[in-house]
C-alpha cells in the first residue's frame, strides 16, 4: 500500500497526478466525511493513495453521469 501522512502530503500527491487540490479543499472534504482517510489519533491523518485513486475515479464517474 502507498500511504501519505497529512493534508500537505496528499495535496502534493494530487498535484503530481494533475488533480490539483488545495489543503483547504481537502480539509473541507474531511469535515464532511467525503474523502477517505484513517485517523489513528485526532492530530494524525493517513491517506492510502490506492484508495484515494479509486475515490477520484468513482467521483469523476459520478460527475459524468449527472
Amino acid at each position: 500500500m502507498r500511504r501519505v501522512r497529512g493534508v500537505k502530503s496528499l495535496s502534493e500527491y494530487l498535484k503530481s497526478i494533475n488533480c490539483d487540490m488545495s489543503a483547504s479543499t481537502i480539509y473541507r472534504l474531511l469535515k464532511t466525511n467525503r474523502i477517505p482517510c484513517r485517523r489513528p489519533s485526532p492530530s494524525i491523518l493517513i491517506f492510502d493513495l490506492d484508495v484515494i485513486d479509486h475515490w477520484l475515479s468513482t467521483d469523476i464517474e459520478r460527475e459524468a453521469i449527472k
